[in-house]
């Protein structure tokens, strides 16, 4: 009986051809065509410009929330090249580096960049 199992595996490998990288395109297609969709929806997400506010506005907010260890939310006045503003800045203010440059979670950003800032809730905070 085995020796009938064994003369029908060696006929399957003799005649056996592995697919190799044609096997996994499926699987690679898929991951990439996800990661297109996700850029995608990303690039036509539209961030809205939030009221203006005061360098001395934007001082005091950022120095209550560094005080009192809040996240906040920035948004920059400066504009992509499609118009648009950038997704904003989100993160705990860790100081300033200079008179006019804050740090917030590792990003420096000039004062008179800013647009507008608010501190967000812990809850909403990602």
């Amino acid at each position: 009986m085995s020796d009938k199992f064994d003369q029908k595996v060696e006929e399957f490998f003799k005649n056996y051809q592995d697919r190799g990288m044609k096997k996994w395109a499926g699987f690679f297609l898929s991951d990439h065509t996800l990661k297109i969709n996700q850029d995608k929806a990303k690039r036509a997400t539209v961030y809205p410009k939030k009221k203006e506010m005061s360098e001395t506005e934007v001082s005091e907010l950022l120095l209550k929330a560094f005080s009192d260890h809040y996240p906040v939310s920035i948004q920059l006045k400066n504009l992509d090249e499609d118009g648009s503003f950038a997704e904003d800045i989100k993160g705990f203010v860790e100081g300033y580096t200079d008179k006019n440059i804050v740090v917030v979670s590792e990003a420096s950003v000039n004062l008179d960049e800013i647009n507008h800032v608010e501190v967000i809730r812990l809850r909403n905070f990602e």
